[in-house]
């Protein structure tokens, strides 16, 4: 009768459980008599609003000249980032460097493009926003503006779903073993599955530098909006039902 209970509940692999006191159930014929093993999870989820504005430029250049394109380059990103580092909310950082040869022709004249990016990132948007439009007026493209939920408040989240998951877990167990007519159920094996957030696409909208835009006219800062994150945290455990 045990090992039909066992085949019904469609049991996972089992593996020595981590308590203590707990005996090593390696097969079905360990368990106790009169007792079963079932395996059990739990999902616990809540819905965030993103936190962390990140946006990601990129200066562009050409010139006949190797050598005369990396030193445009050079000195806008230095401009650029040494005016992020002035707003103290803000994390700045270079990313990629690129330098190529290009030719319309095998007769064109040689000519040199280079990139290079930078992204800034932070939680007070009113200040990165404001910073990013800077940027734009210095020659700076935005490649990309999005909201995501900074790895502090996913942690903070997920650290408050535990103990409600782990409740919902134990409350599973504790009805499973009545459903089958046990009156006991301990939890030998938690496994805490830490799993993704979804992350909804904020509404956002974005300014671009134009290449006709008049020097003296001054461009709108970016402007984007939060949107919800799904956090979900899953345990699962083996119970041992007496």
């Amino acid at each position: 009768m045990r090992l039909l209970l066992a085949a019904l509940l469609l049991f996972l692999p089992l593996s020595a459980p981590t308590p203590a006191n707990a005996q090593d159930y390696k097969t079905l014929l360990d368990i106790p008599e009169g007792a079963t093993l079932v395996s059990l999870s739990a999902t616990e989820r809540v819905e965030v609003e993103q936190d962390l504005l990140t946006a990601n430029l990129r200066y562009e250049a050409e010139n006949t000249s190797a050598k005369e394109l990396q030193d445009e380059i050079n000195k806008i990103m230095q401009k650029a980032v040494d005016e992020a580092k002035k707003v103290k909310s803000v994390k700045v950082s270079t990313q990629q460097y690129y330098v190529h040869e290009y030719r319309r022709d095998k007769h064109a004249p040689r000519v040199w493009r280079g990139n290079q990016g930078l992204q800034i990132k932070g939680k007070t948007a009113d200040e990165l926003l404001e910073l990013a439009g800077e940027l734009q007026e210095m020659g700076l493209k935005m490649n990309g503006l999005s909201y995501s939920v900074s790895p502090d408040l996913m942690e903070e989240t997920r650290e408050n779903l535990l103990e409600e998951t782990l409740i919902k877990l134990k409350s599973k167990a504790e009805r499973t073993a009545k459903a089958l007519g046990k009156s006991k159920a301990d939890l030998l094996q938690v496994n805490v599955d830490m799993g993704g957030g979804h992350y909804a696409q904020p509404q956002m909208m974005r300014t671009m530098a134009h290449a006709e835009m008049a020097m003296d006219s001054k461009m709108a800062a970016p402007v984007a909006a939060p949107g919800q994150s799904n956090i979900t945290l899953t345990v699962s455990a083996q119970a041992l039902l007496k």
